[in-house]
């Protein structure tokens, strides 16, 4: 099962001015979400938690120390889906 990174974009960028209460415009992947969007520690769990229910993924026990652009948080959805395929039972 291949994950579209396009996919994962289209979802997630609505998904970010939802929850940071900012324009849809202004979430481009090299937008910085503390920096750029105006994100708090309630926006980023916020976003976290409906990151897990949107894309089916656990963000729990992961290493987000690198991540800070909204670009960042697909790529690591993109992992993390793609590791999860990897292991479904159905991908055998």
């Amino acid at each position: 099962m291949e994950v579209e990174h396009g996919d994962v974009w289209e979802a997630l960028r609505p998904l970010c001015a939802r929850v940071m209460s900012v324009p849809p415009e202004a979430v481009l992947p090299h937008a910085r979400l503390v920096a750029d969007l105006g994100a708090d520690s309630l926006d980023i769990t916020e976003l976290e938690v409906a990151s897990e229910e949107m894309f089916g993924v656990s963000l729990k026990g992961t290493d987000k120390a690198g991540v800070s652009t909204v670009g960042d948080v697909a790529d690591l959805i993109v992992r993390l889906r793609t590791t999860h395929a990897a292991h479904s039972p159905l991908a055998r």
